[in-house]
């Protein structure tokens, strides 16, 4: 990998004075000055660049997810407790938008200007390359959208090239469809022989290594979850995309080693924004680790550490009246907080939130009842830990077909697909808790899966397989909060009134909030070039009463739709 970094430097250092004057959103920051500046190393190095830059942006992980999604979602808490404004945000929220234009999106289309460009002979040699690159292009313009809406697209990363300096943007619906469309033909493509052999990008391809059947199921596997954004707004497309799809001979990801991941080197992972703890020391939800812990989950110990308090503390405490007279000892070895601001309020739950200090073994002792995460598994300060990105993963897979055919979609077995998303699950969580040295670490067991699918909750049952898929679907998303944070908008569940995995009310001063469900979508300054374009997609976003105004993020994008 130094060759690779050592052009990805090279990369950057040939970007810097493009970069330099193109930092606003509104002066479009796929905006580059000299299009032949690039074309100084070979497109395969450039493709590590864009890839590496998917999980690239520390402030994206400060941000967006632990300071955001990971608390929307109910998935983290602070361990001290959630304050009243855990749905508010921050004015730095979307970081992913820069990054596509900036990074992702601009490198990758470097690379496929940079192939176009070449003489006729070589260019036959990068057909899969250009293919595969329009790939990870179609998932981070998808991920963006995700909680933007409309987005520049089509149009976009233009300027560099022909001067377009005021691209036009898609909205969501047509945007699912020219992604859609372009990953269809890729996968054309990919499964088309050559009449030259292509370029060797094993060393380049940080995903897949350069092999193009994995590449296929990865782009099949994308189709599907981006059919799946449609469950609400258009459910006979849906269908009709997801049996398109599923019966493409390319297939989808079908084990837990095709999986889109990227497991980070020793070094990845080390800046101070990838740290959920950075402002707060964080535990997980109450709800959510109680329920793990009842169902014997495994994952329980890859996410999360032990609880400070053993059982001679807690007995030790308790003799000294720093704990309630009515508390027993429940045996529960980890524990979460809880995530609504306004259980504080409520006496009985004061040595939840407060320091608990006492006299053990002769030592003064200050601990707190909740437990930590398993903070290796999102931070790696002292360059030992091997950290997993996951993009779409076979359990992902499993229970998107799970979920399609528990709504009739296909005849498949809903019940199978189900069980073989937890099997993957347990396995992906087990493989990447080893990667990152969690505290403590176990190997999973077979016996430990095979006790788990027998709980109340997780065996499968016909009449709550929705809810169940999607819970399991959620807890699989905890290391991708982005699909948790969509698993709850799009499904319903978790939720404050399910059967399976409640969801807590938050409340602040006894009045409900509203989980967000989008970022802010900002106004263009006068000054943009592009100002009237993107004020016509806003225009366009907000004739849909779901959207509500630009800057109230309990709105929703096309796909999310307000229902009746």
């Amino acid at each position: 990998m130094r060759i690779v970094d050592r052009f990805k430097y090279i990369t950057v250092i040939l970007l810097l004075a493009v970069l330099y004057t193109s930092c606003s959103r509104d002066k479009f920051a796929e905006m580059n000055t000299n299009p032949d500046d690039v074309l100084a190393i070979k497109p395969e190095y450039e493709f590590t660049a864009g890839l590496l830059d998917i999980n690239g942006n520390a402030r994206e992980y400060y941000y967006d997810y632990n300071r955001a999604m990971y608390y929307w979602t109910q998935s983290y808490t602070t361990r001290t407790g959630n304050s009243a404004m855990v749905y508010n945000g921050s004015g730095n929220l979307n970081q992913r938008y820069g990054t596509f234009y900036n990074n992702v999106g601009a490198k990758l289309i470097d690379v496929q200007h940079m192939i176009d460009v070449l003489p006729e002979a070589e260019k036959q040699k990068y057909v899969y390359l250009r293919a595969i690159t329009g790939i990870p292009l179609a998932y981070y313009a998808f991920y963006v959208s995700d909680v933007q809406g409309s987005i520049a697209y089509t149009e976009a990363f233009k300027a560099r090239y022909t001067g377009l300096l005021t691209p036009t943007y898609n909205t969501q619906s047509a945007l699912y469809d020219t992604l859609e469309n372009q990953l269809s033909a890729i996968v054309a493509v990919l499964k088309t022989t050559p009449a030259v052999g292509q370029t060797n990008i094993s060393s380049a391809d940080i995903f897949y290594a350069g092999k193009v059947e994995n590449w296929i199921k990865a782009a099949n596997s994308l189709r599907l979850r981006i059919a799946m954004r449609l469950l609400k707004r258009d459910p006979e497309k849906m269908k009709t995309l997801a049996i398109k799809i599923l019966a493409d001979d390319g297939g989808l990801i079908s084990t837990i080693d095709e999986d889109w991941k990227m497991v980070g080197g020793a070094k990845y992972g080390s800046n101070g924004d990838y740290n959920p703890q950075s402002n707060s020391e964080v535990s997980g939800a109450k709800n959510l680790v109680d329920f793990m812990w009842n169902t014997g989950d495994p994952r329980i110990r890859t996410l999360f550490q032990k609880a400070s308090m053993t059982r001679d503390m807690f007995d030790s405490a308790k003799a000294q009246h720093m704990l309630p007279a009515t508390l027993a000892w429940d045996g529960q070895l980890y524990r979460g907080q809880f995530a609504n601001p306004g259980a504080s309020s409520d006496s009985a739950n004061a040595y939840y939130f407060r320091d608990i200090t006492f006299s053990y073994k002769g030592i003064d002792t200050t601990l707190r009842y909740p437990s930590f995460i398993q903070l290796n598994m999102y931070y790696n300060p002292d360059l030992k830990n091997m950290i997993t990105y996951p993009i779409i993963t076979y359990a992902d897979v499993c229970f998107m077909r799970a979920e399609l055919a528990a709504r009739g979609v296909t005849t498949e077995s809903a019940e199978t697909w189900y069980y073989n998303g937890i099997d993957a699950s347990l396995a992906i969580y087990d493989k990447m808790g080893a990667l990152a040295n969690v505290v403590d670490y176990t190997p999973l067991t077979a016996t430990e899966v095979a006790n788990y699918k027998t709980q109340p909750g997780v065996v499968y049952n016909a009449a709550t397989a929705l809810e169940q898929i999607s819970v399991q679907a959620y807890l699989n998303s905890y290391k991708n909060q982005n699909e948790a944070w969509a698993t709850i908008k799009r499904t319903g569940f978790p939720s404050v009134d399910g059967t399976i995995l409640k969801l807590e009310k938050v409340e602040v001063d006894n009045v409900e909030s509203t989980m967000p469900r989008r970022f802010i979508v900002s106004y263009p300054s006068i000054t943009s070039l592009n100002y009237q374009n993107v004020l016509d997609a806003i225009t366009e976003m907000q004739k849909d009463p779901g959207f509500k105004t630009p800057d109230d993020i309990t709105g929703r994008v096309w796909w999310d739709k307000l229902e009746n």
